[in-house]
């Protein structure tokens, strides 16, 4: 019996006993000995409950998404396997899978190398520590005020600053504000980002990195959440004509293409540069030039099984079934009310009432963010499982 057979079987066995309704009475607690197999049942139970909301019609609060069944496949090799990538001589054929999934992100985001990661947080950190090796001498970045939170943390770690530029009425970056900002400082780095985590906006992609080749600066482009529209033909135009000059990129599968967590990308045009003298000597080969370090299967088995089970067509036609659910979304709020809508091309529909939702945010249906300096209601549409009518019922009572 392999390990992935013994797991299940276990799962199998606890499901057998009998679940009571005093969840936290009962809850199993960590000591010297096993835990009784009613209490760990219960809380077992209590987690796949709790995982289930994420498969509701009307959950659209946030970019949680429940997991594809390949993808959960791809999970499990990854944990049966747990080989360790610092060694790629020990493991080829994991070696050989990860390349095939690199090369086919690189491919898809026209840049030349990168390697997988834990979340965009890593990914943007690790950019902005890229571009610290090749700009020393500068300290400030310029990205939107509509960039992603993990921007500033990533500045605190490497002692950068971040100064915000105004967005327009879309919420996109001010080019003209840009601009002039680049004329009085040079920067280090400028964020475009594919797709803001609160609205959904799209920076002007070919324009940013114009700017920062104009100024010779790096240009990083945030497409955590945005960057599964590269894969669909209709919505490519959003990422410009220049995204190969980018010299960086990193994007977020865990988010709309139903991916577990952690499973993140960051790609390069040119070869990570050296970041300190290392030396592992019990190692067969040095430790290369980035943040991970020991790491397995975890970030690609699943998106690589998703791919070669189900293929790249899947994907497609699950965003393209998200985005037609916002559509009509949009369109049954637009008929039913005169509250502002605010739609993106990423999925996300914004929109304002003078109603008062308090309880649909605690069920997880909307969720509030900021757009051009106005709170207002959020939905995010991912994956399968939402609905844009079952939306609207739980809208209807406020209209």
């Amino acid at each position: 019996m392999t390990n992935i057979e013994a797991a299940i079987n276990k799962l199998h066995l606890l499901s057998q006993y009998e679940i009571t309704d005093s969840l936290e009475e009962n809850a199993p607690i960590i000591t010297e000995r096993a835990n009784d197999k009613h209490a760990i049942a219960n809380q077992i139970q209590a987690l796949f409950t709790e995982g289930k909301i994420h498969q509701n019609c009307d959950w659209a609060a946030h970019m949680t998404t429940t997991i594809s069944t390949d993808s959960l496949v791809g999970q499990l090799l990854s944990s049966h396997h747990n080989g360790n990538l610092l060694s790629p001589e020990l493991y080829p054929t994991l070696n050989r899978i990860k390349q095939q999934t690199l090369d086919w992100l690189c491919q898809l985001f026209e840049q030349s190398h990168g390697h997988f990661t834990s979340g965009a947080s890593y990914g943007n950190l690790e950019a902005l520590w890229q571009a610290k090796q090749q700009y020393p001498n500068r300290d400030t970045i310029f990205a939107a005020k509509t960039a992603h939170y993990s921007i500033d943390k990533a500045s605190q770690i490497l002692g950068l600053k971040v100064q915000y530029i105004a967005t327009d009425s879309d919420d996109k970056i001010d080019l003209a504000q840009l601009r002039r900002a680049c004329e009085l400082n040079s920067p280090l780095a400028i964020i475009a980002t594919a797709g803001t985590s609160a609205s959904g906006a799209f920076d002007p992609i070919d324009e940013c990195i114009q700017i920062a080749q104009d100024v010779d600066a790096w240009c990083h482009i945030d497409a955590a959440w945005g960057g599964y529209l590269k894969l669909l033909p209709e919505h490519r135009a959003l990422f410009g004509h220049q995204l190969a000059h980018a010299n960086s990129l990193c994007f977020d599968p865990h988010k709309a293409w139903a991916q577990p967590k952690p499973a993140s990308i960051l790609l390069y045009q040119q070869p990570a540069s050296p970041m300190m003298s290392i030396e592992a000597d019990y190692l067969h080969h040095q430790p290369d030039s980035k943040l991970p370090g020991s790491q397995g299967g975890q970030a690609f088995l699943p998106l690589w099984f998703t791919l070669i089970s189900s293929g790249v067509e899947s994907l497609r036609c699950n965003s393209r079934h998200a985005l037609g659910q916002a559509q009509l979304f949009t369109e049954f709020l637009a008929e039913q009310t005169q509250w502002p809508i605010f739609r993106s091309p990423s999925g996300i529909v914004c929109f304002e009432t003078e109603e008062k939702l308090t309880s649909l945010i605690q069920q997880g249906v909307i969720s509030t963010a900021q757009r051009n300096n106005r709170t207002v209601y959020r939905t995010v549409f991912i994956g399968n499982h939402i609905k844009a009518k079952a939306l609207i019922e739980k809208l209807q009572p406020y209209f």
